[in-house]
């Protein structure tokens, strides 16, 4: 039988599940693209008032694949529902259901080269993430200990949601799995352990021994059970007793320690000369005081860049426009070898006033700008886009579709030239929102007014700059 075929059988359905099992599980359901996809959901066994509680996000291997939304209780969620689980680690458990035909990916199954991650994600992979968003949002969720594991097809799947969402989870078990290593640089601070049987003919286990190399290379230390002489069944070691799950429960989201490994990472790649500039706002001007994004940044990078020096160039509300005026005085005349552009937001929210910029001269602009910038290849350029006017959810606040439209003229001039780099901080902040902005909140979650960044926002805008400033600099 070819691995393909093995991949497809390897986890069929052992009957009807008894009631006491399947009963304690509540049913629900989302809609992507006017297709239902099933869930189910365990809850804690006694909640208490006020209390939050660990999620576990599992998604299941191919032989569960249906409509019944019951076979993928089969595995791990079996194992949750033991009564020493269920007093020992009470926490929701979330389990999706692909459908019979469909995938959590689109990595080719038993193959020992990865395949490049997809610019958007299956339709059934964007099921689990609207189910988690919805769990989450309805339910005492602790938002700092989501888990994501999955087994098989689910092990693919899950390392491509921590790819898509590595700062939505606490921690990641993948179980004989694999996924694009290439990119691993993603889950960087993300703690991760990989499960696999070294016999495994359905799904090499040079797939997530080349995970582990590309974590390792990074200087990552993932938790990694190669397993002597087990084929695909990893997951009954991984989930069972001496398994992954006192180490994934142990496990905390830590946004300061992604910025830290972001920074190290950073670090790695800069020369002793390079000289790092950030043009834009108010955002920016603030960036450079303490605990804002820029101080966080450059505090995080000195350990293992002490020389780099970096240049401030924010002006509060500035637009495009006033960067052209500026940009040879505060940037070219201090020699930069990087140039960090965050700037946008002025122009869409002072349309209000009558004072925005039209779209096209924001688009003609930032492509002046970034060419210039640029200095025929002399440095490199990273564009930022917009983050937020307003962190009520997308589409729920008076400019969003004006912004839209602006955050779509950034990208679009980023990547018109291959030695651009973009940071789409906007779409980080929108994902990051709709975690932990379950009460539609105008403010507070990333931001002090809806527009000018809290803690919690420095702290994402500073890891996500170093992570483009990182490829801006690799792509020298």
């Amino acid at each position: 039988m070819s691995p393909a075929a093995l991949l497809l059988t390897f986890a069929v359905s052992q009957g009807p599940l008894p009631p006491d099992l399947d009963a304690p599980f509540v049913r629900g359901a989302v809609s992507v693209e006017g297709a239902s996809y099933g869930y189910r959901l365990l809850t804690p066994p006694s909640p208490a008032e006020g209390a939050r509680y660990p999620l576990v996000l599992f998604l299941h291997g191919s032989g569960e694949r249906g409509d019944d939304n019951t076979k993928q209780l089969t595995h791990f969620p079996r194992r949750m529902l033991a009564p020493g689980e269920r007093s020992e680690r009470p926490c929701f458990v979330l389990a999706p259901q692909c459908p019979a035909g469909e995938r959590w990916t689109e990595d080719v199954w038993g193959a020992t080269e990865s395949a490049a991650l997809p610019p958007a994600p299956t339709r059934a992979l964007a099921a689990a993430m609207q189910a988690l968003l919805e769990v989450a949002r309805e339910h005492p969720v602790d938002v700092d200990r989501i888990y994501l594991t999955g087994l098989s097809m689910g092990g693919y799947g899950a390392l491509e949601l921590a790819l898509r969402h590595p700062d939505w989870f606490a921690a990641l078990a993948a179980v004989c799995g694999g996924g694009d290593e290439r990119l691993a640089a993603r889950l960087a601070g993300l703690p991760v352990t990989l499960w696999h049987g070294d016999q495994d003919r359905a799904v090499p286990v040079v797939r997530s021994e080349r995970w582990a190399a590309a974590l390792g290379a990074l200087g990552e230390t993932p938790d990694v059970h190669i397993l002597p002489g087990v084929g695909h069944d990893a997951w009954n070691h991984a989930y069972a007793d001496g398994g992954c799950l006192p180490w994934l429960f142990a496990q905390r989201r830590d946004p300061a320690r992604r910025l830290a490994a972001a920074a190290r990472l950073l670090g790695e790649v800069l020369q002793p000369s390079d000289r790092i500039a950030f043009l834009g706002d108010s955002i920016t001007q603030a960036g450079a005081q303490p605990g804002g994004y820029i101080d966080l940044l450059q505090r995080a990078l000195a350990p293992f860049a002490p020389a780099v020096s970096f240049i401030p160039a924010g002006i509060s509300g500035h637009k495009v426009p006033d960067l052209l005026r500026r940009y040879e005085r505060d940037v070219l005349a201090h020699d930069p070898t990087l140039v960090f552009v965050y700037i946008g937001i002025n122009d869409v929210w002072h349309s209000r006033s009558g004072n925005g910029t039209p779209a096209e001269a924001f688009n003609s602009g930032l492509e002046t700008l970034a060419s210039a910038l640029q200095g025929a290849g002399k440095r490199r350029v990273v564009l930022a886009t917009a983050t937020c006017i307003g962190e009520r959810p997308a589409g729920q606040n008076e400019l969003d579709p004006m912004l839209a439209e602006y955050v779509a003229l950034t990208r679009a001039v980023a990547a018109a030239d291959p030695a651009r780099t973009l940071s789409d901080l906007h779409a980080s902040f929108r994902a990051h929102q709709a975690l932990h902005n379950p009460s539609a909140a105008e403010r507070g979650v990333l931001t002090t007014d809806g527009v000018h960044l809290n803690a919690s926002g420095n702290l994402l805008v500073a890891t996500e700059a170093a992570r483009a400033l990182r490829l801006a600099a690799l792509g020298r």
